[in-house]
């Protein structure tokens, strides 16, 4: 530590802290002409006293001997900007030096001289001192501050000014008179650097890191990266304190959630709430810096921006019973941690309102869509009549990620005695959050503005030019769009997976110039049901035994079987084979021989009428409309039908060619067939209203009324 001796002006480094003798500190906000190490060590005297910066050094050192002290430190110019192995220790220190000072001296330049008592809030609630980041620290350290006019008049003490400095920063008077600062949550100190600015950005996040106790290498030029690594470090220093998450815009209600099941269904438009509808908790209107809360579609990850997302956080606690929480000896907590730009964190899980929020796609496509939504609590919370806790709703993205809004949601639903910390550790789950960016619509995607179905979606085939991403809401053309098949959407029947389900294949048809080279969609589906094929094969073996038993002729035996071979367009058909008895080969040739000539074209034209009279029971059996019904094509399993479907989209029974611009298709459910009913609906669209790039919005709701009727339980979610 380098100190300034007020009696003969020569600066002094001291190696050990137990060495440094008592010293005064000065806390000021930069302006021109500051006088560096430098300048001091080099510039002749009366050069410095020209600096403009010289002024506060002189009254800084006039007041210390004043106060009998011998030393001063000044950041200006105690410390080598030069070297960076010094900054960084002297600003992984500082905090200790203003809390180690047996005085601090705060210069307010802008209050003026001889300001009355009944003036003096009003001046200080306007100084600059009080928005900049580095005084935040200046303030809290120090155990006795002196604040000094323009004219080094002296206006008070921290202890003296404290109720006002308290409503100036927002900080509780109890840590203004030096408690503990570990009392203080993480959000509630994050809320003290809010409403303050620095000049660099990487210094928003190096002037709190005595403020959190954390130490961490300063790289100037990472810009907004800093205060990313200083919410890593306060994770690991503080990984039970969950108020690090709690940053947003606090509401009451959720404004994205879906308001009805009509919209979810496409009976009617989606749309998000007016402002004004959800209310912001804990404003009265004062707070208009609302340049963080715009909407522009992207997802957020788990860790603030900047402390400016904790401006409404500063009353959040933990909860009183954290600890039973996180050190539940039957079911321990992994700490938060971060992989490469996830955060991983075991948090409980709550369905807090609807499933399904409105969300806003990019400003050159002007429509909103629909996301699969849940809430995760936050093991903190605000005290009011009521411990409520802080709730954030997460959005559900493709890979089982999640990622969330600015906002974050305190109401009564969630809040004790209803919701303690045994029912908290029963709902809990690790999570895996990511910033998701915002979606940018090119030529050739299908936009899922509308994805709701009763049955997951399983596992998805896709070629090789698209990219399906379900629950992030389109399928990517990574490829100028041509026709064919694009991908495959599968669903298993909970509790028969493997067994039941069905599967629903999307493609393109030919497009032509007034398409904008991107032809329609179609859309397909089959059913799978192999429990039901394999009955349905079993009878129709035993049928056929039968017959064969009442068809029995004496001297041989014809057994007639079903087998599945493939024709030469690779599609399963079922023939009839004949199959003699094992005879001698001189036993057979005699006989024929035997019967002559007469005989033989007599076997012949029975054969021939009998053909005659099958070939219209077998035409009509394929018709749906014989003895046998329709058998769809058997299989083995499960993805070998889907793929089935995969390779022969165009020939599926139930199939539909989109029109264009808008067409609807709605195919009705099976319950024999186990056919779901799906609604779909596709709408050309196109991106800044230019022909030249078209895209496909399209709606896919699947619902199980027509299996399970209207109220009955599906076996899917």
């Amino acid at each position: 530590m380098r100190l300034l001796n007020v009696k003969n002006s020569q600066m002094t480094y001291f190696m050990s802290y137990a060495d440094v003798p008592p010293y005064a500190i000065l806390s000021h906000t930069w302006g021109e002409e500051e006088v560096s190490l430098k300048d001091w060590e080099t510039m002749s005297r009366p050069d410095v006293r020209e600096k403009e910066g010289f002024k506060k050094l002189e009254y800084c050192c006039r007041q210390a001997a004043r106060d009998g002290l011998e030393w001063v430190w000044v950041d200006t110019c105690c410390i080598d900007k030069t070297s960076s192995a010094e900054l960084t220790e002297s600003i992984n220190s500082m905090f200790r030096w203003y809390r180690d000072a047996a005085i601090c001296y705060a210069y307010l330049t802008d209050v003026p001289e001889d300001v009355e008592r009944s003036e003096i809030e009003k001046h200080l609630a306007k100084s600059r001192w009080f928005t900049r980041g580095w005084t935040l620290q200046e303030l809290i350290a120090p155990l006795k501050v002196v604040f000094y006019s323009a004219a080094w008049q002296p206006v008070g003490t921290k202890s003296e000014l404290s109720a006002c400095i308290s409503a100036i920063t927002g900080i509780e008077e109890t840590y203004l008179s030096g408690a503990n600062l570990d009392r203080a949550s993480v959000a509630q100190r994050m809320s003290w650097a809010s409403r303050r600015r620095t000049s660099r950005d990487e210094d928003i996040a190096y002037c709190l890191l005595g403020i959190f106790d954390v130490n961490m290498p300063l790289i100037y030029g990472e810009g907004h990266k800093a205060f990313q690594r200083l919410q890593e470090e306060i994770m690991r220093a503080f990984p039970e304190d969950h108020t690090l998450f709690a940053w947003g815009k606090v509401v009451t209600y959720f404004s994205k959630y879906v308001e009805s099941e009509a919209q979810v269904l496409g009976f009617e438009p989606l749309r998000l709430r007016p402002k004004e509808i959800v209310k912001k908790e804990g404003q009265d209107g004062e707070n208009d810096d609302d340049e963080d809360d715009e909407d522009d579609g992207s997802l957020l990850g788990f860790l603030a921006k900047s402390p400016r997302d904790f401006r409404d956080s500063g009353k959040f606690v933990l909860y009183r019973e954290s600890k039973k929480f996180f050190r539940r000896w039957d079911a321990p907590l992994t700490a938060p941690s971060l992989v490469g730009r996830t955060t991983r964190v075991d948090l409980p899980i709550v369905m807090a309102g609807p499933p399904f929020a409105v969300y806003r796609l990019d400003a050159a496509l002007p429509i909103l869509g629909l996301r699969r939504v849940s809430s995760a609590v936050l093991v903190c919370g605000r005290q009011d009549e009521l411990f409520k806790f802080v709730t954030v709703p997460l959005l559900t993205c493709t890979g089982g990620y999640y990622g969330r809004t600015r906002e974050i949601v305190v109401n009564d639903l969630i809040s004790l005695p209803r919701v303690n910390y045994d029912i908290l550790g029963r709902w809990r789950q690790q999570i895996v959050l990511e910033r998701q960016p915002r979606y940018r619509p090119c030529v050739g995607d299908i936009i899922l503005r509308r994805f709701s179905s009763f049955v997951p979606c399983a596992t998805s085939m896709a070629v090789d030019a698209v990219d399906v991403a379900i629950d992030d809401g389109f399928v990517k053309a990574l490829a100028p769009p041509e026709p064919g098949r694009l991908a495959c959407l599968t669903f298993d029947y909970a509790g028969m997976v493997g067994v039941a389900g069905f599967a629903i294949t999307i493609s393109r048809m030919e497009g032509n110039e007034e398409h904008g080279g991107s032809g329609p969609l179609h859309f397909a589906l089959m059913p799978v049901d192999l429990a039901a094929d394999t009955q349905r094969y079993n009878e129709l073996m035993l049928h056929e035994q039968l017959r064969l038993d009442e068809e029995g002729e004496e001297g041989r035996e014809e057994a007639r079987e079903i087998v599945e071979v493939k024709d030469d367009d690779e599609n399963w058909v079922e023939v009839r084979e004949e199959a003699s008895s094992a005879r001698s080969e001189d036993g057979g040739d005699s006989e024929s021989d035997a019967s002559g000539d007469g005989s033989s074209h007599e076997g012949e034209e029975e054969r021939e009428m009998k053909d005659s009279t099958e070939e219209p029971d077998r035409a009509q059996d394929e018709e749906g409309g014989g003895g046998l019904e329709k058998q769809e094509p058997q299989f083995q399993s499960t993805r070998e039908a889907y793929c089935y479907l995969w390779d022969h989209w165009q020939a599926s029974p139930r199939g539909r060619a989109m029109g264009l611009p808008d067409d609807t298709w709605d195919l009705a459910g099976e319950p024999a067939a186990r056919v779901p009913h799906v609604r779909v609906v596709a709408r050309r669209m196109y991106v800044d209203d230019d022909p030249r790039l078209p895209v496909d919005v399209v709606d896919i709701v699947i619902s199980a009324e027509a299996l399970f009727g209207p109220g009955g339980s599906s076996p899917g979610r």
